[in-house]
């Protein structure tokens, strides 16, 4: 970086390196120049790469004795390498050190960085670069101690016009939260809770996870259902499971919507999983005896919200079951009027 320090974490002052990045100007499209320098010089000298991955850390824990312009400078120099993924985006978790959260060195330095990253590549690459850098599920850590809540992290990337990462923090803790609630629930049905208990555990997630609506909870249950891996057992495998869940699946489906959400899941789980496909129609129709899917639902669902994924196949394998409540609706009409 041009300066060298020395043992008592003081800098030499021997003066500054030409091509030193300190002393080039803050703009983006001068930065990059740098960055592409490296780049074409990591290529020829592949000894470089591991070079720079050993010191890089060691200089970012020291953003504390940098000037404000000078991390400005170092921060753009990150978030273009790493949107140009010549960096990993996990090179910010050496920055998790006590000495820089508590002075709010840390998470200055991380914003910045998320906001030149964000202005060279979409919000799905920086996304998937954070996921894939564990880091977005650690978000919390960069903030000091007492500002180390969801409320604070909303209010500071807001501010700074980081919404999107707002965003990703929600959609992680949601992730977390969905992950936790299958697990609870395979415990309770292994332990032979009752269904009421299930039924009670699964509003008060409802109430402390205020976002979360009834399609949440009936696809959290969904996933926790075992139908087993024996193929010449599925349909009765899948006749038990589902007398046993209908009963909690029809508390939280209370409206047509999360009716036509469930129907959808349910196709594309037996789209995924070859093993059940051939049992859609049977599967749709336990829902229907167990008063989860009402007619009106799954006619909707066949005529306007089948999705893509195997629709032909299970339009056809569905054919009999819908015209059968067709007949039925127009039964009941006539014995209306």
């Amino acid at each position: 970086m041009g300066n060298i320090k020395v043992p008592g974490g003081i800098l030499t002052e021997d003066g500054l390196n030409p091509m030193c990045l300190f002393e080039t100007d803050e703009k983006i499209e001068t930065v990059r120049k740098h960055v592409e320098v490296f780049e074409k010089l990591k290529r020829r000298f592949k000894y470089l790469e591991r070079a720079m991955e050993n010191s890089l850390p060691h200089i970012l824990q020291h953003i504390n004795n940098w000037t404000e312009l000078q991390n400005l400078k170092l921060e753009t120099y990150i978030g273009i390498a790493c949107a140009a993924q010549e960096i990993p985006l996990s090179i910010l978790s050496c920055l998790n050190k006590d000495y820089l959260v508590k002075e709010g060195a840390s998470l200055r330095f991380i914003t910045q960085v998320f906001k030149v990253y964000l202005q060279e590549q979409s919000i799905e690459h920086f996304t998937n670069n954070l996921k894939k850098s564990k880091l977005d599920g650690n978000l919390l850590l960069f903030f000091p101690q007492n500002k180390r809540s969801d409320e604070y992290l909303s209010r500071h990337f807001i501010a700074e016009g980081l919404q999107q990462i707002v965003d990703i923090h929600k959609n992680k803790k949601l992730e977390d939260t969905r992950k936790l609630t299958i697990k609870t629930l395979e415990t309770m049905y292994e332990d032979e809770e009752k269904p009421q208990e299930i039924v009670a555990y699964l509003k008060n997630q409802m109430v402390a996870n205020k976002e979360w609506s009834e399609s949440d909870v009936v696809k959290c249950v969904w996933d926790a259902i075992d139908f087993g891996n024996k193929p010449d057992q599925m349909e009765a495998q899948i006749k038990r499971q589902l007398e046993f869940w209908s009963p909690i699946l029809e508390v939280f489906t209370t409206s047509p919507k999360t009716e036509i959400n469930l129907l959808c899941k349910v196709q594309k789980a037996c789209y995924e999983d070859v093993k059940l496909m051939k049992y859609f129609r049977h599967t749709i129709y336990c829902l229907y005896q167990g008063d989860v899917l009402s007619e009106a639902a799954i006619l909707y669902w066949s005529e306007k919200a089948m999705l893509p994924q195997g629709k032909n196949v299970f339009a056809k394998q569905m054919a009999p079951f819908i015209e059968w409540l067709k007949t039925a609706e127009d039964e009941d009409d006539s014995e209306e009027e």
